[in-house]
């Protein structure tokens, strides 16, 4: 919803442990993205990398650079999948409702051009 590309990519979720703030860490992550050569063009466009603070906790924050709840996570296929397989119980802070629930609400068309490849790591 809202992003397409005629390119593959791999979206990956996982969990963290940090005593760092929500903006101390969307910092840092930016700076991960920078060093793997990210460049900021556009807004939906195709990227080398681009690292997403999904949630942090149960926190419900609106500022000028971080939204949380991504603001779009349970709209989209490619970030439910994932999350789903990572926490499929636990709630959206907002909606109050799961994320399996989200994900079986998807339409068809959201879900299609989803492929599960399985565990990358262990």
């Amino acid at each position: 919803m809202g992003f397409a590309s005629k390119n593959y990519f791999y979206n990956l979720v996982c969990e963290v442990k940090t005593a760092l703030s929500p903006q101390a860490l969307l910092f840092r992550l930016w700076q991960i993205e920078l060093s793997c050569g990210r460049l900021r063009i556009g807004r939906l466009g195709d990227r080398t990398l681009d690292l997403d603070l999904l949630l942090y906790d149960n926190l419900v924050l609106r500022d000028k650079s971080l939204t949380l709840p991504h603001p779009r996570l349970h709209l989209r296929g490619f970030v439910l999948f994932p999350l789903v397989e990572l926490i499929p119980e636990e709630k959206h802070p907002m909606l109050n409702r799961s994320f399996v629930s989200l994900l079986a609400d998807l339409s068809p068309e959201e879900k299609k051009e989803i492929r599960v490849v399985g565990e990358l790591c262990v």
